[in-house]
């Protein structure tokens, strides 16, 4: 008898404790070839590939519903894959052409940008009902939630502007000018610090999200997207034909460094846990890895054709 029950126990014991030690997971969007690449960030190796629809390009996780939300402009749809399988469940279809995708904090609503019809749509996570959506002015590409619900932060990159919605009616509360061809944006973890990325004028706009000022800061070629630090104290920004990425400390507004990642860098995200930035290389068909500590890129991992990664593409294992 006690033989027989030391295994079972041990075998058990080895699967909470891996459960508890599950690291964190990076969703590459590769528009080439439709499908997205599963990285495993700790390790810094792909352990899934996942087919999609036809050219994906946007990414929104949503850790509490073990969710990962797939744009397909192609195909007019929204994937929907299940993190505990790493399998496609549903697809969600919308006319028009679905590109920037953002869940809410608290993973209510889904939120997806549709670029040729200057749209933006809010959907219900679960169901998959269109329960709400409302025009905006132009070409609307990243989109992001505030930490309270309250604000749908929209670059509008024809319009030159970032449109500033309330979630509950999604009416506009705010329209602030920025520079030209707005497309990635990003939001500092505590709500204040709103940024913009403006691709033609190759500048970064900080804004307040109190008194809607801004400062404007010079970055390199063609800029794509950005992602601020859970700390709030750095901003880092792809710059698509530079082949590198732009470290600003934020308080400051000054560039601290300059990484040489791989060519045409385009989505980028940080990895809380270990403390890692994670670049999806559109021209080189892989993901440069850097270390935050150093500012250092420390790896490199091949992925699929054409990798975009538009969005918040790790998903934080619990």
């Amino acid at each position: 008898m006690h033989f027989t029950r030391r295994p079972f126990l041990y075998v058990l014991l080895s699967l909470m404790l891996s459960a508890c030690t599950q690291t964190n997971l990076a969703y590459i969007t590769n528009q080439g070839d439709n499908t997205v690449s599963v990285i495993d960030t700790k390790q810094q190796k792909v352990i899934d590939t996942i087919t999609v629809g036809k050219a994906p390009v946007g990414i929104a996780n949503a850790a509490g519903l073990h969710r990962v939300f797939v744009t397909n402009v192609e195909d007019q749809n929204v994937t929907v894959i299940d993190t505990n399988t790493n399998k496609v469940i549903h697809h969600i279809p919308m006319s028009g052409s679905p590109v920037g995708i953002a869940i809410s904090p608290d993973n209510q609503t889904l939120y997806v940008a549709d670029w040729y019809s200057n749209r933006i749509l809010a959907i219900d996570p679960m169901t998959y009902a269109i329960k709400e959506e409302v025009t905006v002015e132009k070409a609307p590409a990243g989109i992001i939630v505030s930490p309270d619900n309250e604000r749908l932060y929209v670059a509008a990159r024809d319009a030159n502007e970032v449109v500033v919605l309330d979630t509950q009616d999604l009416s506009t509360q705010h329209r602030i000018a920025v520079g030209n061809h707005p497309f990635g944006i990003s939001l500092s973890a505590d709500g204040s610090v709103l940024v913009s990325v403006n691709v033609y004028d190759n500048t970064v706009s900080f804004i307040d999200t109190q008194t809607w000022e801004q400062t404007i800061v010079v970055v390199n070629d063609h800029p794509y997207c950005a992602v601020i630090s859970p700390d709030n104290q750095t901003l880092y920004v792809t710059n698509t034909l530079d082949e590198n990425v732009s470290v600003i400390d934020i308080p400051s507004k000054q560039i601290i460094s300059t990484i040489t990642v791989g060519e045409t860098p385009e989505g980028i995200s940080y990895d809380a846990e270990n403390d890692l930035i994670f670049v999806a290389n559109w021209g080189e068909n892989n993901v440069t890895v850097i270390d935050a500590k150093t500012n250092k890129a420390i790896n490199t991992v091949a992925v699929g054709d054409k990798p975009r990664a538009f969005g918040q593409f790790i998903l934080q294992k619990k």
